[in-house]
């Protein structure tokens, strides 16, 4: 990860001013994801490509083409990569989901499909704008900034509390009461369904003292920024550590990194559940 990083800056050094997630935040997990999952040279662009419509979302007029065009196009390119596997299996983490045996049985052409699915969201989504959001919370909080520059060590730390403070996930699916309960004396009939609100778990006071601060070095820090349980995400610490590596490579490269906008022009994208932004331009020198 800390090769591509590096990778990625060289380009982008050149330019000097970039879309941070087009040129850094994406092709970060992008590039890490065709590694664990196997994908070859050839084939990179076609995996970007459905990287893009699983990122789209399923809201608004883009369900029509996503829905009907661009998930069979997906799809298609899956069961293709899996028939390549199949044939010449590599090092990755698909050839092993191939060859899985429990009991004799193995998976199946669409609980693979299926598995890929799951892989590319989990490993790629969160952490495309936990990137994204970890830059943009840093340059507008500029003294927690200036004291992790000042103090390497606090990278993990800071990680944690970018979760908290500003996550990309800020809500989950609905869930449904499975018998007739009472929460902060509202009554919850079985059955109802219930929108767990990840964020405003992170902020709650009676867990974190002034939750609304950006304290690097927050301790404790339980947050839910990536579930709890049997519901925790499946790439969780995978995103942890690409954004980790991603945060200290630009921060060591870039001692002038500042926004290249107002904070005030940058667009947070309609997309309930999720709190993440159109672009991040930011100036590298």
């Amino acid at each position: 990860v800390e090769s591509l990083c590096h990778e990625l800056l060289d380009e982008a050094e050149k330019l000097g001013s970039v879309d941070l997630m087009t040129a850094y935040s994406r092709p970060v997990p992008t590039r890490v994801i065709a590694e664990m999952v196997g994908v070859p040279d050839r084939d990179v662009r076609r995996l970007k490509d459905s990287l893009r419509v699983l990122s789209r979302g399923f809201s608004g007029w883009n369900v029509l083409r996503t829905l009907v065009w661009d998930l069979r196009k997906t799809a298609a390119f899956m069961r293709q990569l899996i028939e390549d596997k199949r044939r010449e299996p590599g090092d990755d983490i698909l050839s092993e989901l191939i060859q899985a045996e429990e009991e004799g049985d193995r998976l199946d052409d669409q609980e693979l499909v299926s598995m890929l699915f799951l892989l590319i969201v989990a490993g790629f989504e969160t952490t495309l704008h936990l990137i994204t959001n970890a830059v943009q919370t840093l340059l507008t909080h500029p003294e927690q900034l200036a004291r992790l520059r000042a103090d390497p060590a606090l990278m993990e730390s800071a990680v944690e509390e970018i979760i908290r403070h500003r996550g990309p996930i800020h809500g989950t699916k609905a869930q449904y009461a499975s018998e007739d309960l009472t929460l902060h004396g509202v009554a919850v009939p079985r059955g109802s369904a219930i929108m767990p609100l990840l964020g405003a778990a992170n902020h709650d006071p009676a867990v974190f003292d002034n939750p609304d601060d950006f304290d690097i070095a927050r301790s404790p820090n339980r947050h839910l920024g990536f579930g709890f349980g049997m519901h925790f995400c499946l790439g969780a610490q995978l995103a942890r550590m690409e954004t980790r590596v991603a945060l200290r490579c630009l921060l060591e490269r870039s001692p002038s990194l500042r926004l290249a906008v107002d904070p005030g022009e940058l667009r947070i994208v309609n997309a309930p559940g999720w709190h993440r932004y159109a672009r991040l331009p930011v100036a590298l020198a």
